[in-house]
C-alpha cells in the first residue's frame, strides 16, 4: 500500500489553489511495527509540510512588501543573502532579499531586507519555550538529547546552544521586571506590622538553589544555598524575597 500526503494552499480570495505532494509511505501487512507513522517518518513528513507552508508564507509576505507604500512603484533588488532560522521541525534557509529604499520619502536606510526584519528571532518561540522548559526539569545535556530525539530539528542540538537559550530568556524575564527595588512595601518598617491582610488567595512560590565556588575543589567546599521567594495577593501585586540559612 502506498500512502500520499498532500498539501493543499487555498490564497485568501479563493482565486488560486496550489496542491503540492509533501511525502509518501509504503506499507506492507499490518504488523505491530507498520501500524500508523514511525517516528522516522513522523519526523520527515513534519518537516516536509513546513516546507511547503513556509515557502508560500515566506513568497506572500514578500509580495505584500514588493512596491512602496507610499507611491506603489516597485523596490528594485539590490542583492540577497539568506538567513538561517530554527524551527521545532527542521532548520529553515531561507533567500532573504535586500531592496533599495524608494527615493520618494526620505529614509535613513538607503536599503533594507523585509524578511530578516521580520524574523529577527533565529528561533521560534515554540523550540525557545521547549528548551527552556525542559531545561528547567532536566540537564541542559538531557534537555537536548530529548529534543533531538523526538523532533525533526535538522541540526543536532547542543547542551550548549540549550544553556545559551535559558540564559536568554532569563535576561528576557528579568529585563521585564524592571529597575529592583529594596523592599515593595512603602512606608516606616515599624508601620508594616500595621498594614492590612492582602486579600485571599495569596499565591507563594518558593525554590531554592545552590552556589558553589569557582575555586571549589570538592562537592562540599564552598558552596552555599539560597532560598528565594514570590507572593502574589489577589491585587495583582507581588513581592519578592530571598535569603540565605546559615
Amino acid at each position: 500500500m502506498k500512502i500520499t500526503v498532500q498539501v493543499v494552499l487555498h490564497a485568501d480570495d479563493d482565486t488560486e489553489t496550489v496542491v503540492r505532494e509533501a511525502f509518501t509511505v509504503q506499507r506492507g501487512a499490518l504488523a505491530p511495527e507498520t501500524l500508523g507513522l514511525q517516528l522516522q517518518e513522523a519526523k520527515d513528513l513534519l518537516a516536509a509540510v513546513q516546507d511547503t507552508v513556509v515557502e508560500h508564507q515566506v513568497a506572500a509576505a514578500l509580495s505584500d512588501q514588493a512596491g512602496c507604500p507610499d507611491c506603489g512603484i516597485p523596490h528594485r533588488h539590490k542583492d540577497s543573502r539568506r538567513i538561517v532560522v530554527r524551527t521545532l521541525f527542521g532548520v529553515l534557509r531561507l533567500d532573504s532579499p535586500r531592496w533599495w529604499s524608494c527615493p520618494c520619502t526620505p529614509r535613513t536606510a538607503r536599503t533594507f531586507s523585509p524578511l530578516a526584519a521580520t524574523l529577527r528571532e533565529r528561533t521560534t518561540p515554540e523550540l525557545s519555550y521547549l528548551q527552556t522548559r525542559f531545561a528547567g526539569l532536566v540537564s541542559y545535556g538531557l534537555s537536548a538529547d530529548l529534543l533531538n530525539e523526538i523532533l525533526s530539528l535538522g541540526r543536532v542540538l547542543h547542551a550548549t546552544t540549550v544553556r545559551r537559550q535559558v540564559q536568554a530568556t532569563a535576561q528576557r524575564l528579568e529585563n521585564e521586571l524592571g529597575d529592583e527595588q529594596s523592599s515593595f512595601i512603602t512606608g516606616c518598617p515599624a508601620e508594616w506590622a500595621e498594614l492590612p491582610r492582602p486579600d485571599l488567595p495569596l499565591v507563594v512560590g518558593l525554590d531554592g538553589g545552590y552556589v558553589h565556588s569557582s575555586t571549589q575543589r570538592t562537592r562540599r567546599d564552598g558552596w552555599f544555598e539560597v532560598i528565594a521567594g514570590k507572593t502574589t495577593p489577589a491585587d495583582g501585586g507581588s513581592c519578592c524575597f530571598g535569603y540565605v540559612q546559615t
